[in-house]
């Protein structure tokens, strides 16, 4: 009981102490979000080519895609595109089907491959788009422009959002009659990169090869940066 007694004594002291200071008030703060974007120019493209054949069965119809498409990589590497730049997204063959029949049957197949090709060299994009649609290729599935440098515009973008964000901050402290204080945290979102994405019609190969290049403008790329960030305020 003694040594109770003797620590409540000495505890006393300092609780009165804590009530007379009052409360403690946590040192003000200042918080400021930005967003900063880079543009650069693309240097990569992204090409999806598709071959279509039909046939009585889908061994046929397999077969005959199957060559079609073995023209259109033959093409491609001729005009310097290597082995590891092209992969065979997607290969289907399904059934035709009569349903206005009675009963419905299979009048044929139609089998279809798609071939993805990375162009290292952004401006033979049109030439090869010409040479595969004059080859066996019947048609584009799709036209994506990206940047090797992406990865460095993003960088560039958290330095120009935090410096943003700083600013804000200073502004804020200087209007509120103080000045800003050291950093507490700062903290980013994940980056975002917009894509430059073509819709390309379906063009048969019909046509034949085309007397130019089929012009291309790959326009900008756009990599967004958003950073949020708490810094004290001096009084």
């Amino acid at each position: 009981m003694r040594r109770l007694t003797i620590a409540l004594f000495l505890l006393a002291p300092l609780a009165a102490r804590a009530q007379a200071n009052g409360p403690t008030v946590a040192a003000p703060q200042l918080s400021a979000s930005a967003t900063a974007e880079v543009q650069l120019k693309p240097d990569r493209a992204t090409l999806s080519f598709t071959v279509e054949s039909r046939g009585a069965t889908a061994a046929k119809a397999g077969a005959e895609t199957s060559r079609k498409q073995r023209a259109v990589i033959d093409t491609l590497r001729a005009l310097g595109v290597a082995a590891d730049q092209m992969t065979t997204a997607s290969i289907q063959i399904n059934p035709e089907i009569a349903y206005t029949e009675k009963p419905p049957r299979v009048t044929g197949y139609v089998a279809r491959n798609t071939l993805r090709v990375e162009v290292r060299e952004i401006e033979k994009t049109g030439l090869l788009i010409d040479a595969a649609l004059a080859s066996e290729a019947t048609g584009i599935g799709s036209l994506v422009f990206s940047a090797s440098r992406a990865d460095e515009a993003r960088r560039q973008a958290l330095e120009l959002a935090v410096a943003k964000a700083k600013g804000e901050a200073e502004s804020m402290a200087k209007a509120a009659g103080g000045a800003l204080g050291g950093l507490i945290e700062l903290s980013a979102q994940p980056s975002y990169q917009q894509p430059i994405a073509v819709d390309m019609a379906m063009r048969s190969s019909q046509f034949g090869a085309a007397a130019a290049p089929m012009p291309i403008e790959a326009g900008l790329l756009r990599v967004s940066a958003t950073v949020s960030g708490r810094w004290g305020f001096l009084k």
